[in-house]
């Protein structure tokens, strides 16, 4: 009876330590009013809620502290000023809109505290770090994939995948007339150019286009295969529709961001068969042991499917778990960048820690390729009646084969 006693005053004192020291605290910054911001919010909550019931890091739990960044550099500024002097945070993730982010990277040195990025697709905030390692080394891409990297898996797709399988020739580009989305269309499509395959059409369009009829019909005079298409609004989901009404001869293959969520389905009415996108490494494929549990868990719990900033979310605390681990503490800054950068974490069932590939490169970019992050291209498909979306590239993380349009003939 004594020792049973004395047993369970051991473990309630270790509880009491636990609870009782200091939490982590990380500040969360990202647009919490739109539904990025809720990817951002709700794939923190998933990692800190788990790995506080396992004991937390180093005996102490997580504390995550929100701030909203407005998607403007100067609201990202302040938020972070906030977390920083106000609340006497730890450690920073989140963020968003690369222009938010790179307006923001330039307070870092000042505060010299460790950012753990969730969204910032933009080439040039990695660009910042290798121009001025010292200055900005306390940036950390765990996601997104940068633009051009999107591009790159995208064009790789059609180029190594597609063309050799169906004796492609032609491609052509339809797209919105955004910088970003020219960026991906062009990109890809300069990658099937060096394959030898030729770009035979180009058309970029305005935002609130609703008539795609005539840029379809000049697209199929000029002999186009495939469309490479970048679509980050919602005139993706008229484009999608209108193709599938039109059935062109050629498929679409490239970004368009509302297929990226289970309800595009129902918002094309069911007509998003064949159309087929990047998803940043990220989405419901077997990238890790662990991504298609975290995917099914986080709609059940929160009601969302998780978009990509979820993953990036998610992981960042696993990462920076890790590298806390191996220093022995939250405070030597430079040790812990150091131990950050030893990061790794590869695709694969072995990997049952985190639920995307992570690794660094130098310049704390997504290590991109093989078993690291990846574009992984999905393609909406009606299997035996049954509305499915199928991860067709890349090959070791395929969960099914990609479909030729049936009207399309090549």
């Amino acid at each position: 009876m004594k020792k049973a006693l004395v047993t369970a005053c051991v473990l309630l004192t270790a509880s009491l330590v636990f609870f009782a020291a200091n939490p982590i605290k990380i500040g969360v910054v990202g647009p919490f009013e739109q539904e990025a911001g809720s990817w951002i919010r709700y794939g923190s909550l998933y990692a800190a809620e788990a790995i506080n019931e396992a004991g937390g890091i180093l005996g102490r739990k997580i504390e995550l502290l929100f701030e909203d960044d407005g998607v403007s550099a100067e609201k990202l500024k302040s938020a972070i000023s906030k977390l920083v002097l106000r609340d006497r945070v730890d450690f920073i993730m989140g963020g968003y809109s690369s222009g938010s982010v790179l307006g923001a990277m330039n307070d870092l040195p000042r505060y010299k505290i460790i950012w753990l990025g969730t969204g910032a697709a933009s080439p040039q905030v990695i660009s910042l770090i290798e121009s001025d390692y010292d200055k900005y080394k306390y940036y950390f891409r765990v996601g997104t994939l940068d633009s051009t990297k999107q591009a790159v898996s995208i064009g790789k797709f059609i180029a190594e995948d597609l063309a050799p399988k169906y004796d492609l020739t032609k491609v052509g580009i339809i797209t919105l007339d955004w910088t970003y989305s020219r960026d991906i269309a062009e990109t890809a499509a300069a990658i099937c150019e060096e394959a030898g395959l030729e770009v035979v059409f180009r058309s970029y369009f305005s935002e609130g286009t609703t008539d795609f009829a005539p840029i379809f019909k000049r697209a199929e005079q000029a002999g186009v295969q495939i469309i490479i298409d970048a679509i980050v609004t919602d005139d993706g989901i008229q484009f999608v529709k209108q193709w599938y009404d039109i059935k062109p001869n050629f498929a679409i293959v490239g970004a368009v961001g509302p297929a990226l969520k289970p309800e595009f389905y129902d918002q094309t009415n069911g007509k998003c068969v064949y159309e087929t996108s990047a998803y940043p490494n990220g989405g419901p494929a077997n990238l890790t042991a662990r991504t298609l549990e975290f995917y099914e868990t986080f709609k059940t719990r929160y009601g969302i499917a998780p978009g990509f900033a979820a993953f990036s979310s998610h992981d960042s605390l696993y990462v920076l778990k890790a590298a806390l681990e191996r220093v022995g503490n939250t405070k030597d800054t430079e040790a812990i960048i150091k131990s950050l950068e030893e990061t790794d974490f590869p695709g694969g069932e072995n990997n049952t820690i985190t639920v995307a590939p992570v690794k660094f490169t130098k310049y704390h970019d997504l290590e991109f390729g093989g078993d690291y992050a990846q574009g992984i291209l999905f393609q909406w498909q009606l299997n035996d009646g049954v509305p499915e979306w199928v991860a067709v590239h890349p090959q070791q993380f395929k969960t099914g084969d990609w479909q030729k349009p049936h009207w399309v003939k090549f």
